[in-house]
C-alpha cells in the first residue's frame, strides 16, 4: 500500500516512526528538540499523539501501574493524573507538528476521539492510528476508516477477536486497501516469551495487509527481527537522554541511540538480500575450492582409478566437481606425485568400468 511518498509491505523496506507520543508534558522546546534530533539522525517520520483534554478520563478511574527502570519496580499512581500531565492542547500541538512539517518530516498521529482526527487531517498527517487502548471504541474506528486517510490499528493487551471484530469494523467503512495493523508486546518487565513476534506474519496472512509492531522492548534487540518477521513499520518511543520515570518511558528510545536504531533497520533489511545469491556476487574461482591431484605417480596410458587420485587447494587444473569425468580417463603424459590434473594429461574417449 502506498503511504504518502512510501510504498510498504511487498518487498519494499520497512519504514521507522519514532513515536515522540506526548511525553514532552507540553515543554514544546524539547518537542521541538526531539523533532530536530529526528532529522538530523537522518529519520523522515514523526510518530505522535493527540491527547488534548483532560475530560478523555473520568475521574477515579482507578490507578495504573508502570515499571520504574531507575527502581527496577513497579510504581502506580491515579490514571487521572497521567492523562493530565500528558495532555498537550491543540493550539500547542499544531505548532509541534508545524516544526515537523517544517523539518520535513513525515507526520503519522493516534487519535483519541473525532477532534483529534479532525486535527491530524489538518495538520496533514500521512496516516492516523487508532491505539490499542481504543481496539474496542468502534465509533473512532469507523470515523478514521470513512476519513479516507491510511489507518493502523494497534493491538496491543488485545484478544484475537478483538483485533479480528475491529479489522471488520475498519473494513465495512471502506478502509481494506489503507489498512496496516500493529502487534504490540507488553513493555519491560515482560518476558521475551511474552513478546509472540510470529503474529506478525500470521496477522499479515489472516488479514491481507501489511502489519508492523510497536516496539516495547526496553532496547533495540527487537528491530532485527521485526524485519526478519516481515514488519512493513516499526514503531518505537523516543525521549530525551534524561527523561525521568513515567508511563512508557522504560521501553522507549533515548533520542542519542536513534541513529543506532536506524543503522539496524537498514542493515537487517538489506541483510534480507534475495532469495537467491546473484551468481555475479560469486567469485570466479575462489582459492578455498579444491582441484584433483595425483596422490601416486600416474603412469602414461594408464586408466586413472580412486587409489590415483587425491584432492588438493587451490582449483587449478581440474575441479573436485568433475570427478566423474576424471575416473576411468586414460593419461596421455606422465603425471608425478602431487601434481595438478590437467584436461590436457588424459583422453576420456577412451573410458573403462572403474
Amino acid at each position: 500500500m502506498s503511504l504518502g511518498p512510501d510504498l510498504i509491505g511487498g518487498g519494499h523496506p520497512p519504514l521507522f516512526w519514532p513515536d515522540i507520543d506526548v511525553y514532552f508534558q507540553r515543554d514544546l522546546n524539547q518537542a521541538f528538540r526531539l523533532i530536530d534530533k529526528i532529522a538530523e539522525a537522518g529519520g523522515r517520520y514523526l510518530k505522535g499523539a493527540v491527547l488534548h483534554r483532560e475530560s478523555l478520563c473520568l475521574k477515579n478511574a482507578g490507578r495504573v501501574s508502570y515499571y520504574d527502570k531507575s527502581k527496577n519496580e513497579a510504581v502506580s499512581e491515579p490514571f487521572e493524573n497521567v492523562i493530565a500531565r500528558h495532555v498537550v492542547p491543540l493550539e500547542s500541538l499544531r505548532k509541534v507538528m508545524n516544526h515537523a512539517r517544517d523539518t520535513g518530516l513525515n507526520v503519522v498521529l493516534s487519535v483519541y476521539d473525532t477532534e483529534g482526527l479532525a486535527f491530524a487531517k489538518a495538520v496533514g498527517a500521512l496516516a492516523v492510528k487508532i491505539p490499542s487502548s481504543n481496539i474496542t471504541h468502534k465509533a473512532l474506528i469507523d470515523a478514521v476508516a470513512e476519513s479516507e486517510l491510511p489507518m493502523v490499528i494497534d493491538t496491543g493487551r488485545s484478544k484475537f477477536r478483538e483485533i479480528e471484530r475491529a479489522v471488520g469494523w475498519a473494513r465495512q467503512k471502506g478502509a481494506g486497501a489503507r489498512l496496516v495493523i500493529q502487534h504490540s508486546p507488553p513493555g519491560p518487565p515482560a518476558h521475551a516469551s511474552r513478546f509472540h513476534l510470529r503474529m506478525m506474519p500470521y496477522m499479515s496472512e489472516v488479514f491481507s495487509c501489511p502489519v508492523g509492531l510497536s516496539d516495547h522492548h526496553s532496547g533495540l534487540a527487537m528491530l532485527s527481527l521485526a524485519v526478519a518477521l516481515g514488519a512493513s513499520v516499526v514503531e518505537k518511543g523516543l525521549v530525551v537522554d534524561d527523561a525521568q520515570t513515567d508511563i512508557d518511558v522504560a521501553h522507549a528510545l533515548p533520542v542519542s541511540r536513534l541513529r543506532e536504531a536506524l543503522t539496524i533497520l537498514d542493515e537487517s533489511w538489506c541483510a534480507l538480500g534475495e532469495s537467491i545469491r546473484p551468481d555475479a556476487e560469486a567469485p570466479a574461482s575462489p582459492v578455498d575450492r579444491m582441484c584433483i591431484i595425483a596422490r601416486r605417480g600416474i603412469a602414461e596410458g594408464e586408466v586413472i582409478t580412486w587409489d590415483a587420485l587425491d584432492f588438493a587447494f587451490p582449483p587449478v587444473g581440474i575441479g573436485a566437481e568433475e570427478i566423474d569425468s576424471l575416473l576411468g580417463a586414460r593419461a596421455i603424459v606422465p603425471i608425478s606425485c602431487g601434481e595438478s590434473i590437467k584436461w590436457a594429461d588424459i583422453s576420456v574417449a577412451e573410458s573403462g568400468d572403474v
